[in-house]
């Protein structure tokens, strides 16, 4: 099916300050699909092979190789005589899928070495950076498949992600209805990174103080990982989160619940109908998590950590809140598969963080987070994009930051696209999981299997971290525990 590829043209795509932004992260999902009426051909590996090749023409993006060019500039570089074939791979496993179900998808029944690249970009086997990683994994008796995918962040964010992988399963279903010329019908993918710059408006307003000191003070060790290439840089990022040690989990919270607590701290909050679920779990995680880092801390004894010995004295932690934009830039019916995330960093006051959890705290919490989300407008937008990209350095400094900072929060705000439409044809997926281990400090909503019954919460701490977490009685009781 390779020879598909060959009419794929040579072209030169420059990354924005948008694309490189995350770049050192990859976007790995599992999606369990189960073979509950017994068909011999189930998800056809000739055709799962063929589709996903039709899919990359579509996005031709995929089989490009990552270059550097200076300090910070970026580009894939799609060479027509040598692709940058992606790692696409097959294997069986002598586990049932009944026995993934019975364990409910927990990681701990899955087969050994279902990820074939770690959570951070890096290169692989054939020491290159793929673009995307592909791993279908076969289950005893032809009762199920696995299917990895994961896409680096220089690619895509997680709807740009989601589009391509939808995308995928479109034309699987077209060739399994034998209409392959139906393809040509399907709405097109766009991956012009002039696509942002042209939804921008002409209105600016100012980029928060912190951010901008974030992305714009000079560091030595942000212009260091600025002039690396992007294959070491992947390398050395890989080895500090291994050396991070996270333990994950996947936690699920009920609409139900999401009322109650927005109900409960009504009278704290000056109009709450204005606070979304995602203003109120950012506001509850943030403060039991810097909570049960402050335990911890008394705990081993430890009452300093290289942000308290930086810059921002005792009382302050750094918060990076990510949000992805294309609604608010007009564009969410643009197929566009790139980058559109925009970062605000903030410091919040670990003191007003650690007063109980209560109702009457918690509405305190939320109200002084309100700033955070509810000015982001496309000026201010437009002026974060003026920010960064002639600065095309400036992404490294957020990672350079959050590396020496330990504490430091990262939390992606806005829900991700439902996986559980993509449907190659015979059915939707049981379950679609993160993978694990991952970095630390990270909170991240996922579509739940329900999307009408609630949200799903993926959070990635130190393991004593995650423990004092995991015995927080309040937590507890709005949250249950997936695996």
């Amino acid at each position: 099916m390779e020879e598909l590829l060959f009419g794929i043209k040579s072209q030169t795509i420059e990354l924005t300050g948008l694309d490189t932004q995350g770049s050192f992260a990859n976007i790995p999902f599992v999606f369990f699909y189960e073979n509950s009426l017994n068909d011999s051909d189930f998800m056809d590996s000739k055709l799962l092979h063929e589709s996903f090749i039709r899919t990359i023409l579509q996005v031709p993006v995929l089989v490009g190789h990552i270059c550097a060019k200076g300090r910070g500039h970026t580009r894939v570089v799609i060479d027509g005589r040598n692709l940058n074939m992606p790692d696409y791979r097959e294997s069986s496993s002598d586990i049932h899928f009944d026995d993934l179900k019975a364990d409910g998808f927990n990681w701990r029944s899955w087969p050994p070495d279902v990820n074939t690249i770690g959570p951070m970009t890096q290169a692989g086997a054939e020491g290159k950076i793929k673009p995307i990683n592909i791993h279908i994994i076969r289950l005893r008796n032809n009762s199920g498949v696995m299917v990895y995918i994961s896409m680096t962040h220089y690619m895509a964010d997680s709807h740009g992600y989601m589009a391509v992988v939808k995308r995928w399963s479109e034309i699987h279903q077209l060739l399994l209805g034998k209409t392959p010329e139906k393809i040509a019908d399907l709405p097109s993918l766009v991956i012009n990174r002039a696509t942002i710059q042209q939804s921008l408006p002409k209105e600016r307003l100012p980029v928060n103080s912190e951010t901008k000191e974030t992305f714009t003070k000079f560091s030595l060790l942000a212009e260091l990982f600025a002039w690396i290439s992007p294959k070491v840089r992947g390398h050395i990022a890989s080895k500090v989160v291994k050396r991070q040690n996270a333990e994950t989990h996947l936690f699920h919270v009920s609409y139900a619940a999401l009322d109650s607590l927005r109900q409960s701290i009504g009278e704290h909050v000056s109009d709450v109908s204005k606070v979304t679920d995602s203003d109120l779990i950012m506001a509850l995680t943030t403060k039991i998590i810097v909570q049960a880092q402050q335990k911890t801390k008394k705990g081993n004894g430890k009452t300093k950590t290289i942000s308290r010995l930086l810059d921002h004295g005792n009382d302050k932690l750094p918060l990076a809140v990510v949000f992805e934009v294309r609604d608010r830039l007009g564009m969410a019916d643009i197929n566009y598969v790139g980058n559109a995330l925009i970062p605000k960093i903030l410091l919040k006051s670990v003191k007003d963080l650690q007063t109980p959890v209560t109702f009457k705290y918690l509405g305190q919490t939320v109200t002084d987070f309100g700033d955070i989300t509810h000015d982001l407008s496309a000026p201010y937008i437009a002026s974060h994009i003026d920010m960064i990209m002639p600065r095309p350095s400036s992404f490294t400094r957020p990672l350079a930051r959050f590396i020496t900072e330990k504490d430091a929060l990262t939390y992606i705000y806005d829900l991700t696209p439902n996986m559980y439409e993509v449907d190659f044809g015979a059915g939707k997926p049981c379950w679609v999981s993160p993978i694990q281990p991952f970095r630390v400090n990270l909170t991240q909503l996922l579509t739940s299997k329900d999307p009408n019954e609630g949200v799903d919460v993926f959070i990635s701490l130190y393991p004593g971290v995650m423990k004092e977490v995991l015995n927080n009685e309040f937590w507890n009781k709005v949250a249950k525990i997936i695996y």
